[in-house]
């Protein structure tokens, strides 16, 4: 017997197996069926997951690809069309893809790249700017004929009548004064252009290793819905501007400071140079509108950029300054007084005291004067373009002065700490549970955890300061007086920032927004004074001071959303996305422009498809309107459509239909609830006495309605509630519920429901559901209304400081036609005393919540029922 020998291997398998010792002189045991076999593998083994082998490898590449459904959805219907015959694709590689890309870039205007030469310390730097005419972009829009009806090119003011006398109307920056006002300074028949600037770095790597500088321009003549939308018409990259590397050795030093603005404006200057002689003299163009040419003056209405942007833009010192504000003269020390108005910046003193600070024969001089009003000794691009001051044109920034900035940086650490101060660990956990009792809401982030993560978002910050007062009242006590005036100024900031974010002024609302700061900035006045100041928070920075200018600049340029840097900043997304998956990590910037502008390009054809198509198929729907008095009976017979899901109600929709059930089946539910007895004695009743008074056509025969037990309603468990909002006067849509089981979870959500005497409530919704009488279908809810609140002296005062609407939830039901519903509402609870509720007015991202909260609760002292709807 021959023993084992050098390389031989012996396995022993676990005992539980079953398998005995094996000897093998491979690393690897042979297999069971001896050295021949073969596995045996299936003859098509895409079966039964894919129908072909084409269909896996099409898969396959999607999927190493990272195609969305979207994308992939696309895809397939083209590869389709092809087989079908109803399409042609000619292309076969990567290189022709990329040839007709190339072809496709002319359509647009390119990128051109430039070298600018600064000196410093006897040497010239070098410096890349990449950059797409402004000009060039310009007659790209106007020249486009799906954008032509939409141009506006005359300021305008508008007025409305609110009852007593017509106030002015302020939204789209041409219904400003700074677009009246440049449109002043141009000769008659002229028309302005006005552009929209922004630039900001941003970090491209997850490290922020590597940085971009993009410039995004806007057209302000264009309609915000365009003008802040994806694709043509939106916001588009026309620049890319190199950024300085810090040196250790030459940091904070003046010379090194200049030098870094000197760059920046210098090379912004590339980007602007096509339209410095136009604004000039302006130029005559032929739009697409087929009108006559116009005499068209290219001008910058607005700068959008945060702070830090905004002091490179102005050429000022920053916090260290003593003059630190870009838009007017406020000293450093006095920042946090709002109530005072100090001497607006002019772009044209600012350049005469450069120019007399050059001729100063010191250079001590020459500092002391320039020092004084916080400025540097650098040439502003932005003077050489006509009728385009910096100082008018930079705007107050709601993301990162209000929402990042004066909530998030400073007023939620401020409360966080005091309250972790003042009640601890419990106190904490106590506001933090009650963040995740806080109702969902569309468009409102739902908070699990809110003190103990970190947030760094605007949209975050936003929604935090709209929530935080209502789960912490009951937390921090009116005896505390730091921790409560502080809990006042949150509650004053987020009705600020709530007005700050309507998409339409009034004279009425930018007097109630101004009167706000006032109330926001002063501490004094117990009841009405917000008390933004405590012991340990200093309020002397620049982005409180902002607030002074808030309310000028959306007289002068419209609401807030046309110089948000918001939607700017929502460009960077694509960037980093083309930073990580189109380059090769070198020279990033013209990889990233290239990318950029075949997206754009793709945006331009992509939209004359869709309106091709949108016009194919209103053509065939005319067309078919056209024939449909010819009866040909040869004409295949339609079959039926199945039955709808919802019923609409005029301004309400009921969705998400369940099975029809029976009126005893309902009553004898007992997991419904108390609320359900004698539900069909108590609807008849209703009925009965509601239809003469609502003028419901049903046969009078029916009457008195008399329901049977087996008599079967249908049940609905979602609505859709389409109302016009108080704010702009544009139609918007709430969704609310009411379901037991809403992703595991009961949801009745409460609706403001407008009763036949006029007044308005607020209800929970209950059940959802229709009936016919007779051949007459009706939809109807099931409601628990709520009431006035009242309370104690001191918690009477308590709401006024924090201007809550309170309310109870009556322990009554009534049946309501859904009709009635006005809109949805966000309802918390007090956590004070059982069925309770703060109306969160300020959560609804519209404003029209808070406005018909305002009407409302002047006189919800007692709310006075409609007694025709009482059950």
């Amino acid at each position: 017997m021959v023993g084992p020998k050098l390389g031989d291997m012996r396995t022993v398998y676990h005992p539980n197996s079953g398998r005995p010792v094996s000897e093998h002189t491979s690393r690897h045991p042979g297999s069971a069926h001896g050295e021949s076999a073969r596995p045996i593998l299936p003859d098509e083994p895409w079966k039964p997951f894919f129908n072909t082998r084409e269909d896996f490898l099409l898969s396959e590449i999607l999927l190493e690809s990272g195609m969305n459904k979207g994308h992939s959805d696309r895809l397939l219907r083209l590869i389709q069309a092809c087989i079908s015959g109803k399409g042609k694709l000619t292309l076969s590689n990567y290189s022709e893809v990329q040839a007709a890309w190339q072809r496709a870039s002319q359509k647009l205007t390119p990128f051109e790249c430039e070298t600018v030469s600064v000196p410093y310390q006897n040497e010239e730097r070098m410096f890349e700017v990449h950059y797409r005419p402004l000009w060039g972009w310009a007659q790209d829009l106007l020249t486009n004929p799906q954008l032509a009806p939409h141009f506006e090119w005359d300021a305008r003011k508008i007025f409305k009548h609110n009852g007593e006398s017509f106030v002015c109307i302020i939204d789209e920056p041409w219904t400003g004064d700074a677009f009246w006002n440049a449109q002043m300074q141009l000769p008659e028949g002229a028309s302005p252009f006005c552009l929209i600037l922004y630039a900001d770095k941003t970090k491209l790597s997850s490290f922020g290793t590597q940085k971009g500088y993009p410039v995004v321009v806007r057209c302000a003549n264009l309609p915000a819905e365009i003008r802040n939308g994806e694709g043509i018409g939106g916001g588009c990259v026309v620049g890319w501007l190199p950024i300085v590397s810090d040196d250790p050795k030459e940091l904070k030093k003046p010379a090194f400071v200049n030098f870094k603005r000197i760059v920046w404006h210098k090379a912004f200057y590339a980007i602007l140079k096509s339209i410095i002689m136009h604004s000039k003299t302006g130029c005559w163009f032929q739009c697409a509108d087929g009108a006559p040419p116009r005499w068209l003056f290219p001008l910058i209405l607005i700068l959008s950029a945060d702070l830090e942007e905004q002091w490179f833009i102005a050429l000022l010192r920053g916090i260290k300054g003593k003059l630190p504000c870009p838009i007017c003269l406020v000293p450093g020390d006095r920042l946090a007084d709002l109530s005072t108005t100090w001497e607006l910046r002019i772009s044209e003193d600012m350049q005469k005291a450069v120019n007399e600070a050059r001729g100063m024969r010191t250079k001590c001089d020459a500092e002391r004067l320039l020092s004084g009003l916080g400025m540097q000794d650098v040439d502003n691009v932005f003077w050489q373009v006509q009728n385009s001051d910096p100082h008018r044109a930079l705007s107050f920034d709601r993301l990162h002065s209000n929402n990042s900035g004066l909530f998030g940086y400073h007023l939620w650490r401020e409360f966080k700490y005091i309250v972790g101060a003042q009640y601890g660990r419990m106190g904490l956990a106590k506001v933090n549970a009650q963040f995740d009792m806080a109702p969902s809401w569309s468009g409102l982030t739902h908070f699990k955890d809110a003190i103990t993560l970190s947030f760094s978002d605007g949209k975050s910050f936003e929604d935090l300061s709209k929530v935080v007062v209502f789960v912490s009242h009951n937390v921090i006590k009116q005896t505390d007086p730091e921790a409560w005036t502080l809990l006042r100024a949150i509650q004053s900031f987020s009705i600020l920032d709530l007005y700050l974010s309507f998409e339409m002024h009034t004279d009425d609302t930018i007097d109630e927004g101004r009167q706000e700061i006032q109330t926001f900035d002063n501490p004094k006045d117990p009841e009405n004074g917000s008390g933004k100041s405590s012991s340990v928070k200093n309020w002397n920075f620049p982005k409180f001071h902002a607030l002074q200018h808030s309310f000028d600049d959306i007289v002068a340029k419209g609401v807030t959303r046309n110089y948000n840097t918001k939607p700017n900043e929502k460009m960077h997304g694509p960037l980093k996305k083309a930073y990580l998956m189109r380059t090769n990590f070198k020279d990033v910037g013209p990889q990233i422009l290239k990318y950029n502008h075949y997206a754009l390009v793709t945006a331009l054809i992509r939209g004359m498809l869709d309106a091709l198509e949108r016009r194919r198929r209103e053509d065939a729907i005319q067309e078919s309107a056209d024939d449909s008095d010819i009866d040909d009976a040869s004409e295949p017979v339609v079959p039926p459509k199945c039955p709808s899901k919802v019923f609409d109600a005029i301004n309400v929709t009921l969705r998400s239909q369940r099975s029809s059930i029976s009126l005893a089946t309902l009553e004898a539910d007992g997991a419904r609830g108390v609320h359900f007895h004698n539900f069909g004695t108590r609807l008849s009743a209703w009925l009965s006495r509601s239809i003469p008074i609502y003028e419901i056509n049903v046969p009078p025969e029916t009457l008195p309605v008399r329901l049977e037990p087996g008599y079967k309603v249908t049940e609905y468990q979602s609505l859709k509630a389409v109302f016009e909002s108080k704010v702009d006067f544009k139609r918007y849509i709430d969704f609310v519920y009411c379901n037991p089981s809403f992703h595991g979870q009961k949801r009745y959500d409460f609706v403001i429901v407008q009763a036949e005497a006029g007044q308005c409530f607020f209800a929970r919704l209950l059940f959802a559901f229709t009936c016919s009488i007779a051949d007459t279908t009706l939809a109807i809810c099931l409601v628990r209304p709520c009431e006035a609140a009242s309370g104690t002296a001191a918690r009477n005062a308590k709401d006024r400081q924090l201007k809550f609407c309170r309310v109870r939830e009556k322990t009554s039901v009534e049946f309501i036609f859904a009709r009635s519903i006005i809109r949805g509402a966000p309802l918390i609870e007090s956590f004070e005393r059982a069925n309770e509720y703060l109306v969160m007015d300020v959560v609804d991202h519209a404003g029209d919540l808070f406005l018909r909260c305002k009407e409302l609760f002047k006189q919800y002292v007692t709310i006075i029922r409609d007694p025709r709807s009482q059950t």
